[in-house]
């Protein structure tokens, strides 16, 4: 038997977070506005939402704060899109169309990034639009692992870094991918 199981949808997303908080005795010390402000941005797993809970409690421990969504907010930053975080929201960009503008510049298609080849020609632009991703979208490291044909996050990390070294150490690379960035963001705003 074959069943579909899909994201908790927000309604979900509080009542796991209330029952966790429950369970570790946490009520008091996690105040409803942070649970709905987890809820609305933590969407990926039930897992995803009780490492979040952990994370905040860790980092407000560490800080000697209170738990506020203020304290969430910086605790969770890597788990926030731009658009939560007060940046510029990059509502016509999508997955779809920074593939196609990747695959365009380096002369490749956008079925071969996310196919499971590993030549050169392939992972180097594969990695680009990762990264892209990560940095424009702000996507998490599972949602652009499943945009790629389901890639571990394990290997999203490992572009993510490989993109950030060689922008480092290759100067043309570096252009490359900047005058990329700037064309999708004027793609996000012109629409």
């Amino acid at each position: 038997m074959v069943a579909d199981i899909e994201l908790p949808d927000l309604e979900h997303r509080i009542a796991i977070l209330r029952n966790k908080a429950l369970i570790d005795h946490l009520e008091m010390t996690i105040p409803e506005d942070v649970i709905r402000f987890i809820a609305e941005h933590v969407r990926s797993s039930v897992r995803e939402l009780e490492g979040s809970i952990i994370k905040l409690l860790a980092y407000a421990s560490l800080k000697h704060r209170d738990v506020t969504v203020d304290v969430a907010r910086e605790a969770l930053r890597d788990k926030l899109r731009p658009g939560e975080l007060g940046h510029a929201v990059t509502e016509g960009l999508n997955t779809l169309t920074i593939q196609q503008a990747v695959s365009k510049e380096w002369g490749v298609t956008p079925e071969g990034l996310r196919s499971k080849t590993r030549t050169k020609a392939l992972t180097a632009p594969r990695q680009v639009a990762m990264y892209l991703m990560r940095e424009l979208l702000g996507l998490q490291l599972v949602e652009i692992g499943a945009a790629f044909g389901g890639r571990d996050h394990s290997t999203v990390i490992h572009s993510l870094e490989r993109v950030n070294s060689t922008l480092k150490q290759e100067p043309s690379f570096a252009q490359r991918v900047a005058k990329l960035r700037a064309l999708l963001e004027s793609l996000a705003t012109s629409i």
